[in-house]
């Protein structure tokens, strides 16, 4: 979506365009601060545990997360960035001589964060152009840079707005999580799933249901872990995931073992695709729980 004009400010071979700064959260993994040079800012998700809440990579990391987890067997919440933060952020990109700014925050079904950065962009008073990445952790990260390179390409933020739709059209989640509670308890499945929960010796496959910006639906009902893991790399083979077009990351919640098989089944039967195989951002595996695997895929940009 896109609201207010752009201020136009920066002269091009001759043409006159706006200054663009990219905004993600930190569900996309990206540092914070890292790369705010190159015009990519990144505001951090909130964690609670214990009634105590952390700002996601500044107070508190993914591991430091999952291992408190894993072992005070606590449920852990996750919000949207506060206000606060996210004024702060889109403000210093302003006084930096943004004139406006592309958002690109965690899947509309899995937070409010991108309402949240359309309220502090009004009260900022930049313009911003808001795109529901209906996604996270390695694709979300991958649509953040390579919107910073469509900056640098020299498009405007319609331009860049039309190819990021695309590219998450072409994009999706697959996810395997043995333990059903975080899930259900935070509200991150359809009641469909849920119903899950209850059934025993059932290891529920689901992906990302982009009809629903994003919310976790079910996909297959299997009956081993081993077999969920098989129908996760068989789901990407039937949707034409290519060794050539596209890239992967597994992601895990400490089963660093289990998302290493999943990879050798992806390499075995897809071929030599570009893979990372690295842990989850803690704003998701929060929710997922230990053992937890999402297996994500997205078309790669070609200029």
């Amino acid at each position: 979506m896109f609201y207010n004009k752009a201020k136009l400010k920066v002269k091009k071979w001759g043409i006159i365009v706006s200054k663009i700064a990219i905004l993600s959260d930190s569900g996309c993994q990206i540092e914070l601060g890292q790369y705010e040079n190159q015009g990519i800012f990144i505001v951090p998700l909130c964690i609670t545990m214990e009634n105590e809440t952390y700002l996601d990579q500044k107070d508190i990391s993914s591991i430091e997360v999952f291992e408190t987890m894993d072992r005070e067997n606590i449920m852990v919440m996750t919000s949207q960035p506060p206000t606060g933060e996210m004024v702060k952020i889109l403000q210093k990109i302003k006084d930096a001589g943004y004139d406006e700014v592309i958002g690109l925050p965690i899947a509309t079904g899995l937070s409010s964060t991108l309402n949240g950065m359309k309220v502090a962009a009004d009260m900022v008073e930049i313009p911003i152009t808001l795109i529901d990445t209906k996604g996270t952790a390695g694709n979300h990260k991958y649509l953040t840079f390579t919107a910073a390179k469509l900056v640098q390409e020299g498009k405007n933020a319609q331009e860049i707005q039309k190819i990021m739709e695309s590219m998450v059209e072409d994009s999706g989640t697959i996810i395997v999580a043995p333990n059903l509670d975080h899930l259900k308890k935070g509200g991150r499945i359809t009641p469909a799933v849920a119903m899950l929960a209850g059934m025993l010796k059932i290891v529920p496959v689901m992906e990302l249901n982009y009809d629903l910006g994003g919310k976790i639906d079910t996909l297959a009902k299997v009956r081993t872990l081993s077999k969920a893991k098989a129908t996760v790399v068989n789901r990407m083979i039937d949707l034409g995931v290519t060794a050539k077009q596209y890239k992967v990351t597994i992601e895990h919640v400490l089963c660093e073992e289990s998302a290493l098989e999943v990879k050798q089944m992806i390499l075995d039967k897809i071929g030599d695709i570009e893979l990372e195989v690295r842990e989850l951002p803690a704003v998701v595996g929060a929710h997922m729980g230990v053992g937890g695997i999402g297996v994500q895929y997205i078309k790669k940009y070609v200029g």
